[in-house]
């Protein structure tokens, strides 16, 4: 059976794991600033009754909101929905 050469520099486990956790915590450095998981606001991608989120005053159309990260549905509704009688 051939020899595999040696690798051009050691990696160990520790490297390996310091270099995961750089990562992820790059990927919550470039969330927006303010905002919230879907999962944290209810998000649903239903109206509640007349509420939703094209007539939210979060709402920006086609498909963001300034308080939840990610696209949403503008027949979506969330727990921080603000109505047009409350902006």
């Amino acid at each position: 059976m051939p020899k595999t050469p040696a690798p051009a520099f050691p990696l160990s486990r520790r490297a390996l794991l310091a270099g995961a956790a750089s990562v992820v915590g790059a990927g919550r450095a470039f969330a927006a600033p303010g905002k919230r998981s879907q999962a944290d606001v209810a998000y649903q991608d239903r109206p509640h009754g007349a509420a939703r989120c094209e007539i939210c005053a979060l709402f920006l159309p086609p498909d963001q909101c300034r308080s939840v990260v990610g696209s949403v549905s503008r027949q979506g509704w969330c727990k921080i929905y603000v109505g047009p009688d409350r902006s």
